[in-house]
């Protein structure tokens, strides 16, 4: 992945969480791992978008290892992902 930009806050609970965003490039049925979240912990929320034309990727988590399905071939993608600081 490329940089990112990145924020984090302090839930009232006193869980860490982290947001992040930023751009990479999938093929069909693409693994991405996501060292700065917890291994440990499911990922809140994964949004990946292609930067063509905005369409949403279909994707599954699994702690912290997104799989993106139906990307194509070599496809610039947007991304923005929620869960717990690792």
């Amino acid at each position: 992945m490329v940089d990112r930009a990145e924020t984090v806050w302090k839930y009232k609970k006193g869980l860490y969480h982290r947001a992040e965003f930023g751009e990479v490039q999938l093929s069909q049925n693409d693994t991405v791992t996501l060292d700065g979240f917890k291994s440990s912990a499911a990922l809140l929320k994964a949004l990946f978008f292609k930067k063509a034309d905005g369409t949403e990727m279909t994707n599954t988590i699994a702690l912290n290892v997104c799989t993106i399905t139906g990307a194509g071939s070599n496809v610039d993608c947007i991304y923005v992902i929620y869960g717990y600081k690792a």
